[in-house]
């Protein structure tokens, strides 16, 4: 049975800044291999294991396709796709809310908090300004190197 899973949210904000975050979060994920990129609007990348045999988990070897869509007013359209690589899938609404639970809405909610944040709230004047990590959201010092929290390289 052929899976087809799309996933698609309006974001406002750039483009260029979704499709940086989309390739950031792709990069941060288990086992996740870019193949393909058109900047700003297209990714593919394979993630996950063949070691899983149930079809319904987040770590089942996928392919996944970005596809991003510069609307009016710096919004961005985002949809993601995603199919099995394997042949055999069982449950496949079990599978739909496991991807979208444990990898799809981890994305989306990292552009939401993204999207809240205006370029005010990240930066201030005083001495203890504080940034937001670009793949967590988590506020860490400007002096930062690595967030404390997702591990990512934020220079």
């Amino acid at each position: 049975m052929k899976v087809n899973v799309i996933y698609e949210e309006t974001f406002q904000i750039s483009v260029d800044k979704a499709f940086e975050l989309a390739m950031q979060w792709l990069k941060s994920q288990h086992k996740a291999k870019i193949k393909k990129s058109t900047p700003p609007t297209f990714i593919e990348a394979k993630q996950g294991t063949m070691m899983t045999n149930t079809g319904h988990d987040p770590n089942w070897k996928k392919r996944i396709r970005i596809n991003l869509y510069g609307l009016n007013n710096s919004k961005t359209l985002i949809r993601v796709e995603a199919s099995p690589l394997s042949r055999n899938i069982l449950r496949v609404e079990k599978l739909k809310k496991s991807w979208y639970d444990g990898l799809f809405s981890h994305l989306f909610t990292l552009l939401r908090t993204i999207e809240e944040t205006t370029t005010s709230e990240v930066l201030s004047t005083n001495k203890d300004a504080k940034l937001l990590c670009y793949n967590c959201g988590n506020k860490i010092d400007k002096d930062t190197k690595i967030c404390p929290k997702c591990g990512i390289d934020v220079e």
